[in-house]
C-alpha cells in the first residue's frame, strides 16, 4: 500500500505542471483572422529576456482621435487563451486601451509557464508597454487577472505604480487551493509552484475590486476573502451568487460591477 502511495505522490509530483497549465494554443492564421475581425485590436510581441517570443493583442480606443487612454492589462486563468477576451473587452471598455499578452505556451506566445517565468514575463511588458506608449497615450494603468492571473497581477502591482485593481475568483496561495482539493497529501513540499499572493498583498495600496462565485468549487471564496483580508488599500468585494469559477463572467452582474469601479478610476 506504501509503494503505491509513493508511486502516485511521485507522478503528482512530475507532473504537477500539467495539472496546473492547460496551454491553450492559436495559429498564425487564426490570430490574422482575429486582428481583421477586431480593428481596434492589433498584434503585439514581445522578447523575453531568455529568447521567447510572446505575442498577443493590444486593444486602442474605440476612438482614434483620443489622445491619452487609460490601460488595463489582463492576466488570464491557467486555461485561456486570451484572444476570447478581445470581444468582451472591446464591448465594455471602449475608452480603454487594453493589453491582452498571452503566457509562454499559450495563444502563440513561445516557451513553456512557470511561476517565475511568468512573473519575470509580467514585469518585462508592463515596463515595456509603459515605455513605447508613454504618458502620452497612458493616462493610468489598471491590472485585470483571473483566478491564477490573479496572483501573477498582485505580483507586478506590488513592484510597479498602478492605480486600481480588478481580480476574478483569486487565491491567496496556490498551496491552500491544493489542500481543500487533495487533503491527503502533503501538498506543502510536494508543489514546485507557491504562487503566493500573500506576500504581496500587504505591499499594495491601490483600490480592489474582487470578485468571487458562490458556488465555486475550485477556488472557493473563502480562499479569495483571506487575501483581500490582508490587502493594504481600500477592497470592494462582490459575491455573485448561482455561479462557479467557469461561468461567472457570464452573470449580468459581473461587466455591470467592473465598469462601475473603472469609472471611479483616474483619467
Amino acid at each position: 500500500m506504501l509503494f503505491i502511495v509513493s508511486i502516485f505522490i511521485g507522478i503528482l509530483y512530475f507532473f504537477q505542471d500539467r495539472l496546473i497549465f492547460y496551454p491553450q494554443t492559436v495559429s498564425e492564421s487564426e490570430s490574422e483572422r482575429i486582428a481583421d475581425e477586431h480593428k481596434r485590436a492589433e498584434e503585439v510581441s514581445f522578447s523575453t529576456a531568455d529568447g521567447e517570443q510572446l505575442h498577443g493583442w493590444l486593444l486602442h480606443p474605440a476612438d482614434a482621435d483620443q489622445k491619452a487612454a487609460p490601460l488595463l492589462i489582463y492576466y488570464g486563468g491557467n486555461a485561456e487563451e486570451l484572444s476570447s477576451q478581445i470581444a468582451p473587452m472591446s464591448a465594455n471598455l471602449t475608452d480603454w486601451s487594453v493589453l491582452l499578452v498571452n503566457y509562454r505556451g499559450y495563444g502563440r506566445s513561445g516557451g513553456s509557464p512557470g511561476e517565475q517565468a511568468l512573473y519575470n514575463d509580467a514585469i518585462m511588458i508592463f515596463d515595456e508597454i509603459h515605455e513605447q506608449l508613454g504618458h502620452t497615450e497612458i493616462s493610468s494603468t489598471v491590472l485585470m487577472g483571473r483566478s491564477l492571473g490573479g496572483s501573477i497581477a498582485t505580483k507586478v502591482a506590488s513592484e510597479r505604480q498602478v492605480d486600481g485593481m480588478v481580480l476574478i475568483s483569486p487565491f491567496d496561495t496556490l498551496t491552500n487551493v491544493a489542500k481543500i482539493h487533495y487533503p491527503f497529501l502533503p501538498v506543502s513540499w510536494l508543489l514546485k509552484y507557491s504562487f503566493n499572493s500573500l506576500e504581496s498583498a500587504p505591499d499594495i495600496s491601490v483600490p480592489l475590486l474582487a470578485l468571487a462565485a458562490k458556488n465555486d468549487d475550485i477556488i472557493p471564496p473563502e480562499r479569495t476573502k483571506t487575501l483581500i483580508a490582508n490587502w493594504d488599500g481600500p477592497v470592494q468585494f462582490e459575491l455573485i451568487e448561482n455561479r462557479h469559477h467557469n461561468d461567472i463572467h457570464m452573470d449580468s452582474q459581473f461587466w455591470n460591477v467592473i465598469t462601475e469601479f473603472l469609472e471611479t478610476k483616474p483619467d
